[in-house]
């Protein structure tokens, strides 16, 4: 879930691709299984995203999803994956291996929408499901790096991202987002473990 109890900043952060080549298979718990996306799996996606707090409904959510991604079908079958509940058959965790376009309409990889279902959270999902989509994108995408936007509200995802070769970007950004750097550190240093702190301190691009 979003934390909204702590001032909203923007965090960019980037990881070369030689570093996300390097990723190990990803694990996964008894009882789930990593799957694409499949046609129909819209309204998985969008109600994954809602629970975390992300959109205000499922149907804003479904909304904004067939606006973004329904017309790359042919992309989401390759770059979209759900952590599957196999006993509960249903989807619990996503990640999108995507892209976006610079200002000077270059193309560069980037990592979407990583939401795992609170009930399920703490298992590893997250992170397995992020990873797989880390590796397509080292592979598919040829930019030296992968960025990902993220926030304080989920400052949480800012450990996971750190402990798969991610850094936040001192200066810069990529596409359209906004960094808030340093304004943010204050936050994150009241919320992170302090190792992990350490770690982002350490990273800094």
């Amino acid at each position: 879930m979003l934390d909204r109890s702590i001032p909203y900043w923007n965090i960019v952060m980037n990881a070369p691709r030689e570093t996300l080549l390097a990723l190990p298979d990803p694990a996964l718990p008894a009882g789930f299984a990593l799957r694409p996306y499949q046609p129909g799996d819209a309204p998985r996606w969008a109600r994954l995203e809602w629970l975390v707090g992300e959109f205000s409904s499922e149907e804003e959510a479904l909304a904004y999803f067939e606006k973004q991604y329904g017309p790359h079908m042919k992309l989401l079958q390759q770059r979209c994956w759900f952590v599957w509940d196999v006993r509960q058959e249903k989807a619990v965790a996503t990640a999108t291996a995507w892209f976006d376009q610079q200002p000077d309409g270059a193309r560069v990889a980037s990592l979407h929408w990583v939401s795992t279902d609170p009930a399920y959270q703490g298992r590893g999902l997250g992170r397995a499901v992020t990873a797989q989509a880390l590796r397509i994108l080292a592979r598919r995408e040829p930019s030296d790096l992968v960025y990902l936007h993220t926030q304080t509200w989920s400052h949480k995802a800012v450990s996971l991202y750190l402990s798969l070769g991610f850094g936040a970007m001192a200066a810069g950004s990529f596409a359209h987002y906004k960094n808030d750097y340093p304004a943010y550190l204050p936050i994150l240093r009241e919320k992170m473990r302090p190792m992990d702190y350490e770690t982002l301190l350490r990273t800094l691009r």
